[in-house]
């Protein structure tokens, strides 16, 4: 399947993903004492699962069905569709957006470093099975 949108959020997605590995690891400390990267790291994880959810609607409109109602739902109806594997981490993405678009308060500094130290991986099978379905369906 040949779709531009789909392509071009799965590029974006690479880009902010990119961005996150170029810090390297990072410490609850440092996240701590540097306000700034704790920010972008917030930004740039909430813009990649924006993104993942912008991949599982578009799926969805190419099967030619109504969206979604929530994120958590998309995910799901690309489960149900068999784009995506009933991963666990898939999930905790969505649900780690909404707290960080919902909730005003400081996001501890341990679910930032853990993500960007040990999940960002999960972005990559995410990736890896929308690319696997591309290659295999043809919805449209």
């Amino acid at each position: 399947m040949k779709n531009g949108i789909l392509l071009a959020t799965l590029q974006a997605l690479e880009e902010t993903l990119g961005e996150l590995r170029s810090l390297g690891q990072v410490s609850s400390a440092q996240l701590q004492e540097d306000w700034r990267i704790r920010r972008a790291i917030e930004r740039d994880l909430q813009i990649a699962v924006e993104a993942v959810i912008d991949v599982c609607q578009r799926i969805i409109a190419l099967h030619r069905q109504a969206p979604a109602a929530t994120s958590a739902h998309a995910v799901e109806r690309c489960v149900q569709l068999r784009v995506l594997s009933d991963h666990p981490a898939y999930r905790k993405m969505v649900q780690f957006r909404d707290f960080v678009v919902h909730r005003y308060e400081r996001i501890d500094v341990a679910i930032l470093v853990d993500i960007v130290n040990h999940r960002l991986a999960d972005f990559d099978t995410f990736r890896d099975e929308v690319l696997r379905f591309c290659k295999h369906e043809d919805p449209t």
